[in-house]
């Protein structure tokens, strides 16, 4: 059988399932996952520890607030048009 990286480095240890990741596994989390799994019952996906997705435990240390940017010039003008686009779209729609 070949398997792929999870990518879940920061929930380590985990174990997946079908499609679910069960993350920031114990002995004791891993046997009541399993457990859970054969006996039938849906057991809790994602961290086993209570952290938020792959949050740190401690909550957010960085990124905290609105970033400062965007620093390139050309993406403003982006935002401009992308927002253009939309309006004219919704007034397009209006009108039908």
């Amino acid at each position: 059988m070949e398997v792929e990286c999870l990518g879940a480095c920061a929930n380590a240890p985990m174990i997946q399932v079908n499609d679910e990741f069960y993350e920031d596994l114990t002995p004791e989390t891993t046997k009541q996952v399993l457990d859970d799994l054969k006996n039938g019952k849906t057991p809790k996906v994602g961290p086993q520890n209570g952290r938020l997705k792959c949050m740190g435990i401690q909550g957010k240390t960085c990124l905290k607030g609105k970033p400062r940017g965007p620093f390139a010039p050309h993406l403003e003008t982006l935002d401009a048009e992308e927002k253009a686009e939309k309006k004219s779209a919704k007034s397009k729609e209006a009108e039908k």
